[in-house]
């Protein structure tokens, strides 16, 4: 068969040169469709001969299934949504599935880049940053558009979530500096808006004044960054009744704290000032940080998101997914018998 130079392959041509039938060149390039290996493979076969590439516009119009799927995120300094994007990609690629960004600079822009996700005809909207107003969740929901939020938990709207039990992990890392001698507490969290937030301090709180009386507690806002975390540290750590223990409510603030301990104040970490984090990212376990922290389970709550926006569950009731806490255990925690460091 030969072709005009720039003339673009088709369907039927490779259905042709293929000798099968066009229904099943769809099939071929269509993930998760049942054919044979040795059918798929004429058919492949003719396409490379053919240059040939499938038009999933075209295809979209058709099927009604764009195979996109949105995924918000804030902005990509925390490395926990480097893990997150990277893991989705993994996950939706095997499902037939591609990735649109958004990263919207500000709480006020997360309703405008939800409408913008909508006018792409995207199959599923998942959410890891901040909220979606009741409005916006009314409108996915009209649109038969299933929306999944991560690592966080919004009550009142009709929407999936999947997120790690914060409460089971607040209470975790308040225990593991108890027992290895903790009397002075301080917490560097981020916005009081965000329930991962509410729901690490309530539960850090409630396991404290449980076990020493008239606890108090210094809280300082790391705003989720490094620098917050470095100088809400460096405030914290001011003066003479300056914390032994310190919970910071994720990692990147965590580091940032461990660096401003060490190499402003010149104080030793665990014997000096006890630090554990949240969400287990690569830098928690380098030799310089050597970070105890409550492991965010990236993976796991990926594989349930791809199972939620699946066309047999994505329009059922709303599921709320909560994965049990994991606690790691490094250097920068004080030792106890029976829970050996990582």
């Amino acid at each position: 068969m030969t072709r005009k130079r720039n003339a673009r392959a088709n369907s039927t041509d490779v259905a042709r040169l293929a000798g099968v039938s066009i229904a099943a060149v769809s099939r071929a390039f269509a993930p998760g469709s049942s054919i044979s290996p040795e059918l798929a493979e004429r058919v492949h076969k003719a396409a490379r001969q053919l240059h040939y590439v499938p038009n999933s516009l075209a295809r979209s119009l058709i099927t009604r299934q764009s195979n996109i799927v949105a995924l918000m995120l804030p902005n990509m300094s925390n490395p926990i949504y480097s893990s997150i994007l990277a893991e989705a990609s993994r996950g939706l690629e095997g499902i037939g599935k591609q990735i649109l960004l958004f990263t919207p600079p500000g709480v006020e822009d997360f309703d405008k880049s939800l409408q913008q996700m909508l006018e792409y005809q995207v199959d599923a909207i998942v959410i890891a940053a901040a909220s979606i107003s009741s409005r916006m969740a009314t409108l996915c929901l009209d649109r038969d558009v299933p929306v999944v939020t991560m690592g966080r938990y919004l009550p009142g709207l009709p929407v999936h979530s999947v997120r790690p039990d914060d409460r089971e992990g607040g209470a975790l890392a308040a225990d593991l500096l108890l027992r290895g001698g903790g009397r002075r507490f301080a917490i560097i969290t981020g916005p009081s808006s965000l329930t991962t937030m509410i729901e690490r301090r309530e539960a850090i709180f409630g396991r404290l004044a449980g076990a020493i009386d008239g606890a108090q507690v210094k809280v300082h806002d790391g705003h989720l960054t490094y620098a917050g975390g470095y100088q809400a540290a460096l405030e914290i750590m001011a003066g003479p009744d300056r914390p032994d223990s310190l919970i910071c409510l994720t990692d990147i603030m965590a580091i940032g704290a461990m660096d401003a301990i060490r190499h402003e104040l010149k104080l030793r970490i665990p014997e000096d000032v006890a630090v554990i984090g949240f969400d287990d990212i690569a830098e928690a376990g380098h030799a310089s940080y050597r970070l105890s922290t409550i492991r965010t389970p990236v993976r796991e709550m990926i594989d349930h998101m791809i199972e939620l926006i699946s066309p047999t569950r994505a329009r059922s009731e709303p599921v709320a997914i909560k994965i049990p806490a994991r606690m790691i255990v490094r250097d920068s925690t004080r030792a106890i018998d029976n829970i050996p460091a990582v």
